[in-house]
């Protein structure tokens, strides 16, 4: 597969894909092409997303984002270039790209590859990028935080750093995890604050906690994915 790294674009078939394409329906063509895979496997074939499509998926989406007006900071700018005047993605492009994102984190060869990778040190920092494209790939909904006082009452003290990496937490990317030790009838639960970056960069990809949201006028037809 070349060099590759945990970014959209760190790796020479992202960038190959990105380098071919011109048009919309060009940035289309992976997410249709994983359709087929995912189509065949569900009528009784095997899924097999390889790693090679698994990277053109990831780096058609992270350009759907782009075009969303979510751009990372490392995007090609010829491809940008290229792209300009094409406008918004369509509904089905949108939530084609997201859909397929999530196909490769659960079941492709390129997550099966970071899976490995990520064997000796136990931090998956591919799992991490994934979290922030899905993130960028979210619609622009009301943001409704909590105000520290419920968040107080529901589950107590509110303290703002991430268990993994002990860097505070804005109340946009505040999550709780709640440990039970099932093993003892008398144990008590026990709260952690997390990013959810963080906390995907230590789980298996087949286990990864997926922030989907959904815009009420804006919902996928499940038969087009």
């Amino acid at each position: 597969m070349g060099a590759w790294g945990a970014g959209s674009f760190d790796n020479d078939t992202a960038m190959d894909w990105a380098g071919s394409v011109q048009s919309l329906e060009d940035v289309r063509q992976p997410l249709v092409q994983l359709k087929a895979v995912t189509d065949a496997s569900e009528a009784g074939g095997a899924l097999e997303i390889d790693a090679d499509l698994a990277c053109e998926v990831i780096a058609a989406a992270e350009t759907v984002a782009m075009l969303m007006g979510r751009k990372i900071p490392d995007f090609p700018d010829e491809l940008q270039q290229r792209l300009v005047g094409a406008g918004e993605p369509d509904s089905l492009l949108y939530h084609q790209a997201r859909n397929s994102v999530c196909h490769v984190m659960r079941s492709s060869e390129l997550a099966e590859l970071w899976e490995e990778a990520a064997a000796e040190t136990g931090v998956n920092e591919w799992h991490a990028a994934i979290t922030g494209l899905i993130d960028r790939l979210n619609p622009d909904i009301e943001f409704e935080p909590w105000d520290p006082e419920e968040i107080e009452q529901k589950v107590g003290q509110v303290l703002q750093s991430c268990a993994f990496c002990d860097q505070p937490i804005a109340l946009e990317e505040l999550f709780l995890m709640t440990l039970f030790d099932a093993s003892n009838k008398a144990a008590f639960d026990r709260g952690k604050w997390l990013h959810l970056k963080c906390l995907n960069a230590r789980m298996h990809h087949k286990h990864m906690i997926l922030d989907l949201k959904f815009d009420p006028d804006n919902l996928p037809d499940l038969d087009e994915l």
